[in-house]
């Protein structure tokens, strides 16, 4: 077995972990889930790069093992072959836009020649649990990712597809809602905002029994979106997760009644599937 650290960026935090990786197989062994710290998105360059690093350093210690690499599941738009965030008008992110991360967090690590590969986050999250989580049985899956924004990955028995006709399936958060942008108004953060409170404290009342109609209704509107979308990619499954999937059970429902006849089902490995995913990405069997 081989082991790569891997850095899960979020808008609110990154989740540190290590994969124990089988590159023969398709396989994967242990995960070990490490600390989160904040991103601090909003933040100059500065501050979210040292972040970066600070995570790097943090994932690097926690390994029994040198490891063979790092991967870094990062939100999109991204460009993974140069390491470039491209990211603008979503909240996060845009002190860092078009920089180029590799050389800038080499000089900022303790492991400056670790080989760093980029993945997008929603592909991450897409692959974990097509291969190895809710998705695993095959065909062509789903997944919705709900946290700061939304993201959403499209595989064909684990192979991401990327387009489908005009559509980029990593833009597919950029569509409009009768409320407004997907990834505004149906992520996590959309949720919070209509219950007026914080993002990281959307958990503290999302079980209270007085924000449990806002919260079926925030599942039916993610269901009428997902409706038509999962007609058009001709989709068998759809996996919903991301941080908000911890209430599946009290939005869960009305999704599945505005989905239709689509099979609708919440991620079955938590933290633990954008690591496998980062890593089978960044560094594929051979």
């Amino acid at each position: 077995m081989a082991m790569v650290a891997v850095l899960d960026v979020g808008g609110t935090s990154i989740k540190t972990g290590v994969v124990d990786v089988d590159q023969g197989s398709r396989g994967a062994g242990a995960v070990t889930i490490g600390p989160s710290i904040p991103t601090r998105a909003t933040e100059t360059a500065d501050i979210v790069l040292g972040q970066l690093a600070t995570a790097i350093d943090i994932v690097v210690a926690q390994a029994s093992a040198a490891p063979i690499g790092l991967a870094i599941a990062f939100p999109g738009p991204f460009d993974v072959a140069g390491g470039r965030a491209l990211i603008r008008g979503l909240h996060k992110f845009e002190s860092i836009y078009g920089l180029e991360l590799r050389p800038l967090l080499a000089a900022r690590i303790n492991h400056p020649d670790l080989p760093i590969g980029f993945v997008r986050d929603s592909e991450a999250a897409g692959v974990g649990e097509a291969v190895f989580g809710a998705g695993r049985d095959g065909g062509r899956v789903l997944t919705v990712a709900l946290g700061t924004g939304l993201a959403a990955c499209l595989t064909d028995d684990g192979v991401v597809i990327e387009t489908v006709g005009a559509l980029e399936i990593e833009k597919l958060a950029q569509r409009s809602t009768p409320d407004g942008r997907a990834d505004d108004v149906l992520s996590a953060r959309g949720l919070a905002d209509r219950l007026e409170v914080a993002t990281a404290d959307l958990r503290t009342v999302i079980d209270e029994d007085r924000v449990a109609p806002i919260v079926r209704d925030h599942g039916r509107r993610l269901g009428e979106f997902l409706a038509p979308v999962a007609d058009e990619l001709t989709v068998d499954l759809v996996v919903v997760g991301g941080g908000l999937v911890a209430a599946f059970d009290r939005f869960g429902g009305a999704l599945r009644d505005a989905l239709g006849p689509i099979p609708c089902v919440p991620a079955e490995l938590g933290a633990a599937g954008p690591l496998l995913g980062a890593a089978r990405l960044a560094f594929p069997p051979n």
